[in-house]
């Protein structure tokens, strides 16, 4: 195989480790063109073909929507397969059936089937995972699977299934370098995996990126739904909103506010999926419930310790950041919380920084990545700022108690690991 050994789960995790990633080179190791994909799954038989799925786009809001209707299927009895990226801590998280990931032994048994076409096909990193997730998912005869874009929709290489529900979570401006350099550009490429009269579901956005999705809905003849109009609220610690019966209510302990939003889009998707799959709204309110159960490290507002207010999410761009730091503000004031901020330096810009500036106490990091901001650069943006010197500096001289009450670990979902490890045992709850 070219040199190249896949007999064993070393043999694989070093070919995984070798291939150029968005995480590092940015657009560079992305592949803009179904053709590729296409392809690949002819040649696998067309394993996306073999699962009803669930297609989830959007800026923002991604990945916890696709966790939320996964662990509603689960907790519903369903055999539920979900693909989400970027993994944080190894590869395996990116394909779980009933929250569990997929186990080396199938990883090899993918590699001696294909490992040899992956590499004469030049299959990029993603379109790799993707091709995997879709022969794991159906060799497994999964029930439902969630299946969320990697980047924009319509190009992106999961859009080549055929799924019973597209949602749409946000549009903002990301990735403009690639995906357009106007709302109504990037909605275009969200709205992509809209497919011809199958439903679909959308969340709060902008009147711009609302008319476009409409405009593709309806010339794919599609029903369209948006959660904004069933009024989500977050209040006092409890999420809800209007059905057609009356008002749904959920605990919203451990959720941010915009997971109202998030949880109506799970519930409108659910149910138009209820002739096939059939949901009660008991069991709804217990998987969104459930979800940080079933995934418990997700990296969206995830409280890094029990024993302690110390949080992590990766707000990446102006928007994700606006919505995070006005769920900070919502808990305590800007001087009460300590900022530990993480960025690729193609992130890193002026509407993001201007809206950490009103936090007194910032810290900056470097990451080991090709794409990471390096202290330099984020000073640029940051100029109080101070490189953080460790989980220690937050701590009494005891060790045992927080000195930082109120801790926020931000900026990159690949900051995440480098977090975790400092983390170490303090993550796990006292006895």
């Amino acid at each position: 195989m070219k040199g190249r050994s896949f007999g064993t789960i070393e043999g694989v995790t070093t070919f995984l480790d070798s291939m150029p990633r968005f995480a590092d080179r940015g657009a560079s190791a992305a592949n803009f063109s179904l053709d590729r994909m296409l392809y690949f799954c002819d040649l696998m038989d067309h394993p996306q073909k073999k699962f009803p799925s669930i297609h989830v786009a959007g800026t923002n809001g991604k990945g916890t929507t696709c966790q939320m209707l996964a662990s509603v299927y689960q907790h519903s009895g369903y055999k539920t397969g979900i693909y989400t990226s970027p993994h944080l801590i190894r590869v395996h998280e990116r394909f779980r059936i009933n929250g569990l990931e997929i186990e080396d032994a199938s990883l090899l048994e993918f590699f001696s089937e294909y490992g040899e076409d992956v590499v004469e096909n030049s299959l990029t990193f993603f379109e790799l995972t993707t091709a995997i997730a879709f022969w794991h998912f159906a060799r497994e005869h999964v029930d439902i699977a969630i299946i969320e874009t990697g980047l924009g929709g319509r190009l992106d290489a999961t859009n080549v299934i055929e799924p019973e529900v597209s949602v749409i979570t946000s549009i903002g401006m990301d990735h403009a370098d690639i995906l357009g350099h106007s709302i109504a550009e990037i909605a275009r490429e969200k709205a992509g995996i809209i497919k011809t009269g199958k439903p679909v579901v959308a969340g709060l956005l902008s009147e711009e990126a609302k008319k476009v999705v409409w405009d593709m809905a309806r010339s794919k003849n599609s029903d369209l739904f948006f959660a904004g109009d069933f009024n989500p609220a977050f209040v006092k610690g409890t999420m809800s909103f209007r059905t057609d019966t009356g008002i749904v209510k959920l605990k919203g302990t451990g959720r941010k506010q915009i997971d109202a939003v998030n949880t109506t889009m799970v519930f409108l998707t659910v149910s138009t999926l209820n002739d096939k799959l059939p949901v009660s709204e008991k069991q709804f309110i217990r998987g969104i419930e459930q979800t940080d159960i079933f995934f418990p490290h997700h990296a969206h507002f995830e409280q890094l310790s029990p024993n302690r207010d110390w949080y992590f999410d990766g707000a990446h761009n102006a928007e994700a950041t606006s919505v995070l730091i006005s769920e900070l503000l919502s808990r305590a004031p800007a001087d009460e919380w300590t900022v530990v901020l993480s960025y690729m330096k193609d992130k890193i810009n002026e509407d993001i920084a201007a809206q950490w500036r009103e936090f007194p106490t910032i810290k900056i990091v470097a990451i080991d990545s090709e794409r990471a901001a390096s202290i330099e650069e984020m000073e640029a943006f940051f100029v109080n700022a101070a490189p953080f010197d460790g989980i220690n500096t937050l701590l009494s001289p005891t060790g045992d108690q927080p000195k930082s009450e109120l801790v926020i670990f931000s900026g990159s979902f690949y900051f995440y690991e480098k977090v975790r490890r400092w983390m170490g045992t303090m993550a796990t709850p006292k006895e």
